[in-house]
């Protein structure tokens, strides 16, 4: 089978039935039952990880250059353009990528390097789709549906207008920086060619600041408006040149006439990376010349080793090997015009072949990455659409994309591009955008139901590429941003907080960013860093104050008031936590900065802070914390009068089922302090209370409660009396499995997997689907804490709520 053909199912009518199909407008235009799809997943733009490898390990020399950039973004008196100009090898992309990397505190940079060194990413529709990416990171999450020719410009202007808008109000810069303005394969195209100069905008919106950088020759494209700031010369920055540059320059010019001169096999290697785009890897073309892989790589590293460059797989960077692309736009540029078209378009047909024959044994598992990515970028950049197509409905190449990613968001992506590309066409193959949409909607299903907490699973364990692309691949907005949240949290406890906060602000839902800045900056502030943590705390407050809705600004205040505890500031922590206006979120909010505070040894500024809550039950449960808390710093005679304190306030409340909580919360904080006497009373008052509750629904919880703090005191043959007297099966199986878990830290293993053991019995027994899965996923937990992790997985295969699972 050969990619690119037809399905057999094609008649070459508009109408065809696609079983759960949604239905597509092409260019702007409707066909008789055909709509608009629904807009595509949040996205964010892995565009860094591409600047990244253009970027020089180090940059010698340009210390006036970078800090007349910082100058021209950060400064108020500044125009809205600056244009760095120079010739082939000054070095001009290098101080380019390097400033993106690392712009100045408070500037935001979108960027684009235009370049024929990458397949696609020499013209106006590349320059459109990785702008357009970045911006949406920046606003919404989501990309205009349906990008057309006719579109694409004004969707361009008004994100960037708004994303400009969004930094100011933050009190950022945002800066847009293109680089390569010369290399721009748009203005040769035709005689209706666009230009990636006459998108750029002509009046900045919103303090936006543009760098442009390129070559003085070709002259600005001629559908650049007479008044645009392009033909300012004012504007213009020369660039002296590199001297590190020059010496490359001479290196690589005598090394690429040899290499066209040189064996086959030679030709053949610079022959396919030209073609390619890039991204081949040494085992990649030994398949593709012959060689041996020794052979390949000896050669690419040594005898032509200044043509060529090296960087790191996309996918799996530590496992896959190093993939090669030319190493300067100019041998890229000499390369193309030497071997000519013809001989391209014989290495694109080797390719082609290359990729059929893994297609025709289903994309088996040793495919290369190349194949699975780099390809189809280089099918967009010829245009070769029927070939784009059959890859972004191949659902054994998708399912060996996620195999190596770990999600779907570059299927996804690769499907928006096709069926973009299907709408700029004459004659729009419907058919064909109507298996785009339909395969579209079965990816977006499979990914309904992937476990929030799985992406942050995936960073702890050192893969955050996979990770990221899990969680990117949820379609549902609502549970990608709680995802992401998670994600960005698991990503700055391994140390990377610039990923976690680039994560964090690519979340869409406001209450979920603010709390994920907050989670971030109290991570932060653990390292010391507390100058960022409070700048993170500061904008995470701004987005928190933005939250209309009252409930869930109180959730985003409760995160941020313990993250601006961590950074130091207690007092302003105070004030945020009374500003809360939920009691229960007020209370916890207090609560924990009351713990903050005991920890730095003011523990009368603690007490304090436990007092100011005004419900009896919730500062009982303050002063209950606070008695923990400064037990652990030692004091333990201060741990005992505040523990006399709560129980005095608890023994008021006049709520049984509160009272009842409040002494059994009580006798585990006792407990945890060593005073398992005074904790067994507390825990047979509260038992006594319990009983004394007549709703049925009430005392279930309330028992279970009681049987975690009767577990605390040590009394498990107790504890698990009290739990099988509990009459809902969901809270039962709960408490016998928090039992198990209690029991197993103890070490006795042999009774823990018989509590566990029991607590199944029960949870298999609940009919109500929901909550057997959630009695299950509890329980694998607990069996896994028994040392027994394959009755542990059975249990969670068993999951019939795949979330859960």
């Amino acid at each position: 089978m050969i990619l690119g053909r037809r399905d057999a199912t094609s008649t070459g009518h508009n109408e065809v039935a696609v079983p759960g199909a949604g239905s597509v407008g092409i260019g702007g235009n409707n066909y008789g039952p055909i709509t608009t799809a629904a807009p595509g997943p949040t996205v964010r733009s892995a565009y860094r990880y591409q600047v990244a490898s253009i970027a020089p390990p180090g940059l010698v020399g340009r210390d006036a250059e970078l800090a007349e950039l910082v100058d021209f973004c950060t400064a108020a008196d500044r125009g809205p353009y600056v244009w760095w100009r120079a010739p082939a090898w000054v070095g001009k992309s290098a101080l380019m990528a390097w400033f993106v990397l690392n712009p100045p505190p408070g500037v935001r940079v979108v960027s684009f390097f235009i370049t024929a060194r990458w397949a696609g990413q020499d013209n106006w529709v590349a320059f459109t789709d990785v702008v357009l990416e970045q911006l949406a990171e920046l606003l919404d999450g989501h990309l205009p549906p349906f990008l057309t020719e006719a579109t694409r410009g004004a969707h361009l202007h008004r994100m960037l207008a708004d994303a400009a808008g969004r930094c100011a109000d933050r009190g950022e810069r945002l800066v847009l920086l293109v680089d390569g303005l010369d290399e721009d394969r748009g203005v040769t195209t035709g005689p209706d060619a666009h230009s990636i100069a006459a998108l750029l905008p002509v009046r900045p919106a919103a303090g936006l600041r543009v760098i442009v950088a390129g070559r003085p020759n070709p002259p600005i494209p001629t559908d650049v408006p007479e008044h645009h700031p392009l033909r300012d010369a004012r504007i213009i920055r020369p660039l002296a040149p590199s001297e590190y540059a020059r010496v490359v320059r001479g290196d690589m010019e005598r090394e690429l006439k040899r290499l066209l001169a040189g064996t086959p096999a030679e030709q053949d290697l610079l022959g396919l990376l030209t073609a390619a785009g890039g991204g081949l890897s040494g085992p990649d073309l030994a398949e593709l010349t012959g060689w041996s892989v020794w052979q390949v790589e000896d050669h690419l590293r040594t005898v032509a080793g200044r043509s060529f460059t090296s960087r790191s797989s996309h996918w799996r960077p530590d496992a896959a090997p190093q993939v090669y692309v030319l190493g300067h736009e100019e041998v890229q540029r000499q390369a193309v015009n030497m071997l000519g078209a013809d001989r391209l378009a014989g290495y694109r047909q080797r390719l082609h072949t290359w990729a059929d024959r893994y297609q025709a044994q289903g994309w088996p598992v040793d495919t290369p990455q190349y194949l699975l990515r780099g390809y189809y970028r280089m099918l967009h950049a010829v245009g070769d659409l029927e070939r784009m197509v059959a890859c972004a409905t191949d659902p054994a190449r998708h399912d060996r994309m996620l195999d190596l990613s770990g999600g779907d968001s570059t299927a996804l992506a690769e499907i928006t591009t096709a069926h973009t590309l299907i709408g700029t066409q004459p004659s729009p193959d419907l058919l064909a955008a109507l298996r785009l949409a339909w395969y579209r909607d079965q990816l977006a299903d499979r990914n309904t139901n992937i476990p929030t907490e799985l992406p942050a699973i995936w960073a702890t364990l050192r893969q955050p590429i996979r990770a990221e692309a899990l969680a990117r691949s949820i379609t549902d907005p609502n549970l990608q941003a709680r995802a992401l949240a998670g994600l960005a949290q698991a990503v700055a406890a391994t140390g990377d907080h610039d990923h976690a906060e680039q994560i964090a602000h690519s979340i869409t839902d406001p209450n979920l960013q603010a709390r994920a800045l907050a989670d971030l900056a109290q991570a932060v502030a653990a390292t010391g860093d507390h100058d960022r943590a409070r700048a993170l705390a500061t904008h995470a407050e701004q987005i928190a104050r933005s939250i209309t809705d009252p409930n869930l600004q109180a959730w985003a205040l409760a995160g941020l008031a313990r993250a601006v505890a961590a950074t130091g500031d207690h007092d302003h922590a105070e004030q945020i936590a009374h500003s809360i206006t939920r009691p229960n979120l007020q209370a916890q909010a207090l609560t924990d900065l009351a713990q903050a505070v005991a920890a730095t040894g003011d523990h009368d500024h603690a007490e304090q802070i436990a007092h100011s809550i005004t419900r009896p039950n919730l500062q009982a449960q303050a002063l209950t914390d606070l008695a923990q808390a400064v037990a652990a710093t030692g004091d333990h005679d201060r741990a005992r009068a505040l523990a006399t304190d709560a129980e005095q306030i608890a023994r008021s409340i006049t709520d049984p089922n509160q009272q009842a909580r409040a002494l059994a919360g009580l006798a585990r904080a006792v407990a945890a302090t060593g005073d398992h006497d005074r904790a067994r009373a507390l825990a047979t008052d509260a038992e006594q209370i319990v009983r004394s509750i007549t709703d049925p629904d009430q005392q279930a919880w309330a028992l279970a409660g009681l049987a975690r703090a009767v577990a605390a005191t040590g009394d498990h043959d107790h504890a698990e009396q009290i739990a099988h007297s509990i009459t809902r099966p969901n809270l039962q199986a709960q408490a016998l499995t928090d039992l198990a878990q209690a029991v197993a830290a103890t070490g006795d293993h042999d009774r823990a997997r018989a509590l566990a053991t029991h607590a199944e019995q029960i949870a298999r027994s609940i009919t109500d689907p929901d909550q057997q899965a959630w009695a299950l996923a509890g329980l694998a937990r607990a069996v896994a804490a028994t040392g027994d992790h394959d009755h542990a997985e059975q249990i969670a295969h068993s999951i019939t709520r795949p979330n859960l699972q």
